[in-house]
């Protein structure tokens, strides 16, 4: 009877093998874009992130108007009389540019505030060991949260630098049309600007991962782009021998982040005896006729208006390099200083992060 199911056992059709099973993405990349997903969720739900972005949005625009003011206002006035000029001349399109990113470096502070917030916001609620559980791989995690954090500060930023651009444009009477290396700023302002600001907020992203608390990594971010070269700036103006340290000035991410927004172009006007320039403008002061003749030319140059200054404005390069014993930057330069600091305080915070105890 045994031999009888063995036959019927050996007779029975073999079962169909299972067809294989379609081959799912890697683990790693699902991951990471669920990560991405779930960071972008917590970051919408936050009112810092509306009140930081709007600030740095506001700013960009409100600190772009008053500089673009302050300077036709000032390039539309007779330094001789007091006296409104009735055509002031053309500004070169570099003037507008360096209007357009005057307060990058001033909201620095703003997105590098939001950079903090979105990693001790995890902390001060007890959510960090949650978010570590979804998301075991510590290095995934940051990495989502440094991706959705730079994406927010980068698109406020642009949309704040972007609307800069026309109020600039409607409060000079005249821009001259843009030549040669001028042609790059319109990039370095608006790309370039939006991606130092995103920047700004890796950096205070990093300290945030170090120090894990709102005060310590606010307090920490103060101090390098604000405390640190103020500083530095007191102390090497006692002498020579502490003159080494403008080239470590030069190095802080405010003032590469300055240097980079120029495109490596200053603005010079040159204008007549007398003429003051504002700051960060080179005037060169030409002697033309005297008496009668110098009135009538000036007039003439100015619309009719005598006694006003002859003034022209140009751009020439930057200079770079060492000079008298201290290394200047130049802009291609100072843009990858700021890079370099994002990725070490990023790189110090990811370190901290992956050998701490997160309870």
């Amino acid at each position: 009877m045994s031999q009888g199911r063995h036959a019927r056992r050996a007779a029975a059709p073999a079962a169909p093998p299972s067809a294989p099973r379609p081959a799912s993405p890697g683990p790693g990349r699902l991951t990471f874009l669920g990560a991405v997903r779930g960071e972008l969720c917590k970051a919408l739900s936050l009112r810092s992130t509306y009140v930081l972005a709007s600030v740095d949005a506001v700013l960009l625009v409100v600190g772009a108007a008053l500089m673009a003011w302050v300077s036709a206002f000032s390039a539309s006035l007779d330094p001789a009389t007091g006296g409104r000029i009735a055509n002031p001349p053309d500004m070169p399109d570099a003037m507008l540019w360096s209007s357009v990113g005057s307060f990058v470096v001033t909201c620095l502070t703003v997105t590098g505030i939001f950079g903090v917030m979105a990693f001790t916001a995890e902390c001060s609620g007890g959510l960090l060991s949650s978010s570590l559980t979804a998301v075991p791989r510590r290095a995934t995690f940051l990495g989502a949260k440094a991706t959705v954090t730079a994406a927010i500060a980068f698109l406020a930023s642009l949309l704040g630098l972007l609307a800069a651009w026309p109020v600039c444009r409607m409060l000079y009477a005249g821009v001259a049309a843009a030549s040669g290396a001028e042609s790059r700023l319109p990039w370095v302002t608006l790309l370039g600007g939006a991606a130092v600001l995103a920047l700004g907020a890796l950096m205070g992203l990093g300290l945030g991962a170090v120090c894990r608390s709102t005060a310590g990594g606010v307090f920490a971010l103060l101090g390098l782009v604000m405390i640190v070269p103020s500083a530095l700036s007191v102390v090497s103006i006692a002498g020579d021998r502490f003159a080494w340290l403008q080239s470590v000035a030069a190095c802080l991410p405010d003032r590469a982040a300055g240097t980079f927004l120029t495109g490596g172009l200053q603005i010079v006007a040159h204008g007549a005896a007398g003429t003051e320039g504002t700051p960060g403008v080179e005037v060169d002061v030409t002697v033309g006729a005297s008496g009668a003749d110098a009135a009538s030319g000036a007039a003439a140059a100015s619309g009719g208006h005598a006694g006003s200054p002859l003034v022209t404005w140009a751009t020439q390069p930057m200079d770079s390099g060492v000079i008298d014993g201290v290394f200047v930057p130049s802009w291609w330069q100072a843009g990858l200083i700021v890079l370099a600091w994002a990725v070490a305080l990023y790189a110090v915070g990811l370190l901290v992060l992956r050998r701490a105890d997160v309870r």
